[in-house]
């Protein structure tokens, strides 16, 4: 898609601006905005290719006729963008579920309205392996397994919240590739946990069987080797 995830040369394009800094990049929409500084531009661009081809691909194999609808679920998902992105790429009913931990989730419901989105709603909840959400045809995580205590528990749940296809993203560590590696907290920090890429597959084709397609790449703003690996997987029930 030309212009995607370019930096904002227009300030007249930006109907976002006077929420300052976004976690995203919102060109995918022809909007220019301004991004936060740091790692997130760079990520985005290693990110975002990969997670909307497969929501894309989700949400056309999900209908079996023109006008079936589809519905989708993104969890800890931040500021909503793929929940958006789903609504753009023609899902009816996009839900954005987050905490809002690290305050990017209170901007979600304006930045839908002003990109003029229809069917995109965003509940603001903590998600652990005991929530109960609605089943939906399409559920994303992407971002979040990497930042709880219980990864698998929390795969678990949003594999079973899915009817068709999950999407999920997850951050691994390139400083080991032991199949047998897991660290809770993660590396250098107080939260979360890290698996290395072989781990990490191993512990995803245990619960999820139907792995339609797999990707990897590196986070090129992240410079720890810890935090640098990234895995995709797009998975079918």
């Amino acid at each position: 898609m030309p212009g995607m995830f370019k930096s904002p040369n227009k300030a007249e394009d930006n109907i976002l601006s006077d929420l300052g800094p976004l976690y995203h990049n919102y060109s995918f929409f022809g909007v220019n905005n301004v991004q936060l500084p740091g790692i997130y531009e760079l990520n985005q661009q290693a990110k975002a290719p990969i997670i909307i081809a497969y929501i894309a691909y989700a949400i056309a194999k999900s209908k079996k006729h023109a006008l079936d609808r589809v519905s989708l679920s993104e969890l800890f998902c931040a500021d909503g963008f793929y929940a958006m992105v789903a609504s753009r790429l023609g899902c009816n009913r996009s839900i954005g579920i987050d905490n809002d931990r690290d305050k990017h989730f209170e901007h979600a419901n304006v930045i839908a309205e002003r990109l003029n989105l229809h069917g995109v709603e965003f509940e603001k909840e903590e998600i652990t392996p005991n929530s109960k959400f609605i089943s939906t045809d399409v559920v994303v995580n992407v971002g979040g397994l990497y930042h709880v205590d219980a990864p698998d528990k929390i795969l678990d749940l949003s594999y079973g919240m899915a009817n068709k296809y999950l999407i999920v993203q997850s951050v691994v560590s390139l400083k080991t590739e032991s199949e047998d590696y897991f660290e809770a907290p993660a590396p250098g920090w107080t939260w979360g946990n890290r698996y290395s890429r072989k781990s990490f597959d191993k512990m995803i084709k245990k619960i999820c069987p139907k792995i339609i397609d797999q990707h990897f790449n590196e986070l090129e703003g992240n410079n720890r080797l810890e935090d640098r690996g990234s895995v995709y997987y797009l998975i079918e029930k």
